[in-house]
């Protein structure tokens, strides 16, 4: 594990003097915090909710509104709306499985990744999803499914 060697040293200095037990309280907390906020990541949730064709849990990322593209629809959709329409693609296409492959960053603060989602009808489709932040949250503000 990557924290392992920091963790062994924390402990050992906890045995030791109070200064060095204060020192290791605040870093070992701080990693906590650190740790909660990456556990936090808008994709690695969407990214399971589509690996198991949860349309109600893509919903609760989504922007206001947002622009989704599947095989029999394409525009720009309520959450509600988008719900259905992801509701009614997860039922023709359930899915094996859904891999992030790729991240990054757009212009204006954005974020994107590309995945690819494996259908348990012997289709394969690129994913992309497009977030924005809104206040603390990264919101999805698009999905295609090509």
């Amino acid at each position: 594990m990557f924290f392992e060697p920091f963790y062994s040293r924390t402990l050992s200095m906890l045995r030791t003097s109070p200064a060095n037990k204060l020192i290791s309280i605040l870093m070992l907390l701080v990693s906590i915090g650190v740790l909660a906020s990456v556990g936090g990541d808008v994709f690695s949730e969407v990214e399971n909710a589509i690996g198991i064709g949860n349309a109600k849990l893509i919903e609760q990322h989504m922007n206001t509104s947002i622009e989704l593209e599947t095989p029999t629809s394409k525009g720009i959709y309520s959450r509600s709306q988008a719900e259905l329409i992801l509701k009614k693609f997860f039922q023709k296409y359930p899915p094996i499985s859904f891999t992030i492959t790729q991240k990054g960053n757009g212009a204006g603060g954005s974020r994107f990744s590309v995945g690819n989602y494996v259908s348990t009808r012997e289709r394969t489709f690129r994913v992309t999803i497009f977030v924005k932040k809104n206040n603390q949250d990264y919101l999805i503000q698009e999905i295609k499914f090509e």
